[in-house]
């Protein structure tokens, strides 16, 4: 074997140990590639003001453009992220930074340039030296994965909702990873039937409950309008005041417009589709 071969399998070999899209298992051909491309741009755009969900979209818009092919756009997307996470985080970074370090170091390899692939390796042990924990567990970590699971491919909401409540067990108080778990879990329950303490119900109930007010509140209040909608017409009052204040907070969101315009739908047939509104 030549040292350039053995150097590449021990890359390989810790590369395959990190916690990222690139093993995560997001296969290309379950992916509608073109769409899930305009969904991210979309979310980029959406919150400019929310740094961990442009920061997210970036990372991930990074690992698309590699499955496309496009390596350097791919680099400059991670890249991008991981100047988001650095200007806005500062000193408390470090977990933030794992996910997008881990596709840097597979990009890197990618790319041939072994140099900048250790280097990234080296940053991620010496961030796992610091909080001595495994980055499996960590909640940062989880909720990216949640959220990858979550806007890749329908076929990965089971995933979505397992990652998402072990972020939650980790980081109760955590409103994103609470948001992503009730989103997942409205995806994962889409189709069957419905009652007013389902575990979505009450996941959505307790993430609008958690203080501060979030961005992506109205989002999950229109949510929780379609699924009250979905177990009894006799919730249509709750849902309706649900629906309100959730445009009177977001008039001009997308999510929250689709979704009103859902339940407005005089056909019915849309409530039965919850599932598939996150792959739109």
């Amino acid at each position: 074997m030549s040292e350039m071969s053995s150097i590449q399998d021990s890359l390989k070999m810790k590369l395959d140990q990190l916690e990222c899209h690139f093993t995560w298992d997001l296969k290309k051909d379950d992916v509608d590639l073109p769409n899930l491309l305009s969904r991210l741009k979309e979310q980029d755009e959406l919150d400019p003001g929310r740094v961990e969900g442009a920061a997210r979209a970036q990372c991930s818009l990074g690992y698309v453009k590699f499955l496309l092919g496009h390596e350097d756009e791919a680099l400059k997307h991670l890249l991008r992220s991981e100047e988001l996470i650095k200007e806005n985080l500062s000193e408390n970074c470090d977990k933030a930074l794992i996910v997008t370090y881990g596709n840097l170091a597979w990009i890197k390899y990618h790319m041939k340039n072994y140099t900048d692939c250790e280097s990234y390796l080296m940053k991620l042990k010496e961030i796992n030296k610091t909080y001595s924990t495994e980055s499996s567990s960590v909640p940062e970590v989880l909720g990216e994965k949640g959220w990858a699971y979550l806007k890749f491919s329908r076929k990965y909401y089971d995933k979505a909702a397992e990652v998402f409540q072990k972020a939650v067990e980790l980081d109760l108080e955590n409103s994103e990873w609470n948001a992503g778990y009730a989103i997942a879990l409205c995806c994962t329950e889409a189709g069957t039937s419905c009652t007013v303490d389902s575990p979505a119900i009450k996941q959505l109930r307790q993430a609008i409950d958690m203080k501060p007010v979030k961005p992506h509140d109205d989002v999950l209040r229109v949510l929780l309008g379609l699924k009250l909608l979905l177990c009894s017409k006799m919730l249509k009052n709750e849902s309706e005041k649900l629906f309100e204040t959730a445009l009177n907070g977001s008039p001009e969101h997308p999510h929250v417009m689709r979704y009103v315009g859902i339940a407005n739908d005089e056909n019915g047939e849309l409530l039965g589709n919850l599932g598939e509104l996150f792959s739109k």
